[in-house]
């Protein structure tokens, strides 16, 4: 009797489990093909064993989480083991008796390991109340419901193990019905996998198996000749797709995105829990049809993104910091699915206002503010030494000095003091001066990839010219674009120049700042190029400097807000990426916030300014501070 009711509910819960997977494999399907994200296989499923097995990236990031879903995850699988074994028992009688003792002593284990696990995150939730949770996603239903089946087999499984005996399953029935109780609970948690958050328990492992082996600095490239970016459901690749399904809600992502922060509408949580639904949207938009693939391809195609699941707002909030990515567990990429919608919006010629005259001023003038050309390079003139020109002498490395170190007022002073650096510990370089122009790192950010190729084809052509090997980037949005979107070049960013001079002895900081420094990470040379240390080892090479950190440093590095055409906007949402950094900066009492960035300069100091801590909190480049103590002086 109890055997068949067991395998009646047992296919049952098989069948919804089988229904809902191959919906959400339809789903999948209407995406693009994509990149290859299947080579290196055996590097990849080591990553899945590391980071969705082990959960490794998940401690990495919030330490008692990753414990608490670690217990979790190993609880769950012990059980559903138990489950299988007892179901075969129903055959082989003789595998149980074997095996109880096993069974026995795992499911103690596996019960306390879910306790402890869940009473983490119980604790996380309700007690310590992390911010990310005060944004709850609108259509977030299952949370509760999902808890309470896991305790309720937890509890089940408790009461199992205490009151039944091996002996009474030859004398009473009891042990049956407990196992039965016990297996309601994990038979339903089977079924509603696919229909809730759950499913990330079997798309985080894919997820993890198929994330991107580009480097962080390379973009997605255009997916054809009649691509156009992602303007419907069809337009995202099978990946994204898949990744929507991976993502659990945990809101690490949100907690780090500026624009979130910053009241804006973007919000990469919701981002892909929208791209979740989009399953939903498009069987409302069949309206009864039969959803065969082909008809389901075309509605696809019918569905706007924007709107859909992000208003114009957002897309354009994202400052394409990566931090989101940097966060996320499973390795969603949120930020390049925003990259691909600024491409549609883009070809499609929707793109606001701003973003128009920021690509305009770009093509025309060569710089986000649309400055003369011929004005690029006019910083030359106060500067303290003649600048060498490409076109007028032989040179092993082009300095490329970039839009905001040429025309930007509060960083013009910087460029001249990089300018006498190089010189005086013996670089042989010069500049294109009036040749150069923008290298295209924004512009392919904003979604113009047309314009990035032809920028990038006319640098290439000029350093062709000039027989350009070797270039210093003092910008790390150029340094970026140049290490990582341009091939066969020796690049390396001002600082390691300078890092370099400071270790053999050509450059000397022996004038003492006595003052307490808080460095701010720039997202494109953090996150995106990993040099977290070495502007650290800068800093701590002047004597006098006592550097102290910021609560969100490094790979946390919050960002200023300057990144994927924002620089040049009116930033929405009720405060500023800028505003905020300034406070979290003011918080350590430091005395300088130095940054390695000119776009970092310019957010900062005007954040610094508009929260009126500029008496107490100056904005320096790490350059001018090496300036200060090899010279002396203020410069």
């Amino acid at each position: 009797m109890f055997e068949t009711i067991y395998y009646v509910m047992l296919v049952l819960s098989l069948a919804g489990f089988s229904y809902g997977i191959w919906q959400k494999w339809k789903f999948i399907n209407i995406g693009l093909k994509g990149e290859n994200r299947t080579q290196n296989p055996w590097k990849r499923l080591w990553f899945v064993v590391r980071d969705g097995l082990v959960l490794v990236r998940l401690y990495l990031r919030e330490s008692k989480m990753g414990i608490s879903h670690f217990l979790f995850l190993w609880g769950v699988i012990v059980i559903l083991i138990n489950i299988l074994i007892f179901t075969i028992s129903f055959v082989f009688p003789d595998l149980f008796r074997l095996s109880y003792p096993w069974l026995k002593a795992s499911m103690t284990v596996a019960g306390i390991m879910l306790l402890i696990g869940l009473a983490i995150a119980a604790i996380n939730r309700f007690l310590i109340k992390p911010s990310r949770f005060d944004r709850k996603y609108e259509f977030a239903k299952d949370d509760n419901p999902v808890l309470a089946i896991f305790i309720l087999a937890a509890i089940f499984g408790f009461v199992l193990k205490e009151f039944v005996r091996f002996s009474d399953f030859n004398t009473t029935s009891l042990p049956y019905i407990l196992w039965f109780l016990h297996t309601v609970f994990i038979l339903a948690f089977i079924a509603l996998i696919p229909y809730t958050k759950l499913l990330h328990i079997f798309a985080a492992p894919i997820s993890i198996f198929t994330k991107s082996e580009r480097k962080p600095g390379v973009m997605r490239a255009p997916l054809g000749e009649e691509y156009m970016g992602a303007i419907s459901p069809a337009d995202l690749t099978r990946r994204d797709l898949l990744a929507s399904l991976a993502c659990m809600r945990c809101g690490r992502c949100q907690d780090a995105c500026p624009a979130t922060n910053s009241g804006a509408t973007l919000n990469p949580m919701f981002l892909m829990q929208n791209i979740r639904r989009l399953e939903r949207v498009l069987k409302e938009s069949e309206n009864g049809e039969s959803g065969d693939e082909g008809k389901n391809e075309q509605k696809a195609e019918d569905i706007l993104l924007l709107d859909t699941i992000m208003d114009m707002e957002g897309v354009w909030a994202c400052t394409t910091c990566r931090a989101c990515m940097e966060m996320c567990p499973v390795y969603i990429e949120q930020m390049e699915i925003l990259g691909e919608m600024r491409r549609g919006i883009v070809e499609s010629a929707e793109a606001p206002p701003d973003i128009r005259d920021f690509l305009t001023n770009i093509q025309k003038q060569k710089n986000p503010w649309g400055e003369a050309k011929f004005k690029r390079d006019q910083w030359k003139k106060g500067a303290e030494i003649d600048i060498p020109l490409a076109k007028d002498t032989e040179f092993e490395w082009l300095w490329f000095v970039g839009c905001a170190h040429s025309f930007d007022n509060r960083n013009k002073p910087i460029t001249q003091k990089i300018a006498k650096l190089l010189a005086d510990i013996g670089i042989n370089y010069a500049i294109l001066g009036r040749e150069e122009g923008c290298c295209g790192n924004d512009v392919r950010r904003v979604g113009e990839e047309g314009l990035f190729q032809i920028l990038r084809d006319e640098n290439l052509q000029t350093f062709e010219k000039y027989g350009v090997e070797r270039i210093i980037a003092t910008s790390p949005h150029c340094y970026n674009t140049f290490k990582n979107e341009y091939d066969g070049y020796d690049v390396k960013f001002i600082l390691e120049v300078i890092y370099e001079a400071i270790k053999s002895g050509k450059l000397k900081l022996k004038n003492p700042i006595n003052k307490k420094v808080t460095f701010h990470d720039p997202c494109y040379l953090g996150r995106y190029n990993g040099m977290y240390e070495l502007p650290r080892e800068i800093l701590k090479s002047i004597p006098g400097i006592e550097l102290v950190e910021m609560p969100r440093n490094r790979e946390r590095s919050f960002c200023c807000g300057a990144g994927g055409g924002n620089l040049v906007r009116e930033y929405p949402g009720e405060d500023r990426p800028n505003n905020i950094r300034a406070r979290e900066a003011a918080s350590t009492t430091a005395d300088i916030l130095a940054v390695a960035c000119p776009f970092c300069m310019i957010m900062l100091e005007d954040g610094v300014k508009t929260e009126r801590l500029d008496d107490r909190l100056e904005v320096l480049d790490v350059i001018e501070l090496v300036w200060k103590s090899a010279y002396g002086v203020e410069g």
